[in-house]
């Protein structure tokens, strides 16, 4: 309850503080680097929790969930918003939510105690590497369909953003292989701490949660903190937001309440197996953040009106969250649930 409470504080505190000081966050100098920060940070921390162990029993489905799922998942949220509201933008606005978010994922998951670490290692690999395939799929595939447009690849480009996050990673991998450099903590730490300034720099979001699977030298309580923290000034920087785009209320909770209650909860059943509690926490699981909110800033700067939407659907989307799993929590410990 106290969760619930401070996500609607903080977001109705940032409306007022949006309205009083009449600033867009999004578009102050500061954001860029604030969001680049905490996007390593959190994709970081979110495959950090992974336990390596079980996932490796899972390892198909996670592969199976981040190359067919997410973009199976993209096109459902579509096809229903679409025959909703049929208008091309439901496809966009399908893509932007089902970016699951790794900050709000780290941040709720804490609560969570009966949920297996095979169930939390799937939507962990699920929020910190589904980026990649949504991008691809949102700008190579639905922008140029959406617009006429053809939105050209950059061959050279991609391939140096290529290198920069798979080359670190895999000299990573070859001293965790090789050596046992990485065992001694002081080293341990001088590379990480160089890998995600490195990855800061670089937006080499990929390489900061592939270090995630490789280094683990930081103390967990503290990494926790700040994840929460982070998730928390988010949460205000989306209500800010709101009051600068403005709001479709009617769009965008059918839009958190499409993917959460519908879209969410079938893919689950489909792809996962697992206890009872598991496949329910995986089918309520859906949270929605900073790359949600970033895949909205970047389809507003084509052309499309989508943050009055998305907005409204964020805060909508972690609501039902906080809501349907504190409900869940609390009967499993009255022991009204098995």
């Amino acid at each position: 309850m106290k969760q619930l409470l401070l996500f609607l504080a903080l977001t109705l505190f940032g409306v007022l503080a949006g309205r009083l000081a009449g600033v867009n966050p999004i578009s102050q100098s500061w954001f860029p680097r604030f969001a680049s920060f905490a996007l390593v940070v959190g994709l970081y921390g979110s495959v950090v929790g992974i336990d390596l162990g079980a996932i490796r029993r899972r390892r198909r489905m996670a592969i199976l969930i981040v190359t067919l799922g997410v973009p199976l998942q993209i096109m459902a949220t579509g096809l229903v918003m679409y025959l909703i509201y049929p208008m091309a933008i439901s496809f966009l606005l399908a893509v932007a939510i089902d970016q699951i978010d790794p900050l709000s994922v780290q941040t709720l998951l804490q609560d969570k105690e009966k949920m297996s670490d095979e169930a939390k290692g799937i939507l962990r690999v699920w929020a910190a590497f589904d980026d990649p395939v949504t991008v691809l799929f949102g700008f190579l595939i639905l922008v140029p369909l959406l617009s006429g447009e053809r939105v050209g690849l950059d061959l050279p480009e991609y391939a140096l953003g290529l290198a920069l996050n798979l080359g670190p990673a895999a000299l990573i991998w070859l001293v965790y292989l090789k050596t046992k450099l990485l065992e001694n903590r002081t080293v341990a730490l001088v590379l990480l701490a160089a890998v995600l300034v490195f990855a800061f720099f670089t937006q080499s979001y990929l390489l900061a949660a592939i270090t995630g699977l490789l280094l683990r030298p930081l103390p967990a309580r503290g990494l926790e903190r700040l994840i929460n923290v982070l998730y928390y000034i988010i949460v205000f920087i989306v209500g800010m937001a709101i009051y600068s785009y403005g709001v479709d209320l009617r769009l965008g909770i059918l839009l958190a309440l499409v993917e959460f209650f519908i879209i969410q909860p079938l893919s689950a059943l489909i792809a996962f197996n697992g206890t009872t509690g598991d496949v329910f926490r995986i089918a309520y699981a859906q949270q929605n953040g900073l790359t949600t909110l970033l895949m909205g800033i970047a389809f507003q700067s084509l052309g499309f009106e989508v943050l009055p939407i998305l907005l409204p659907a964020i805060v909508a989307v972690n609501v039902c969250n906080l809501v349907v799993n504190k409900i869940y929590s609390w009967k499993e410990r009255r022991g009204l649930i098995g």
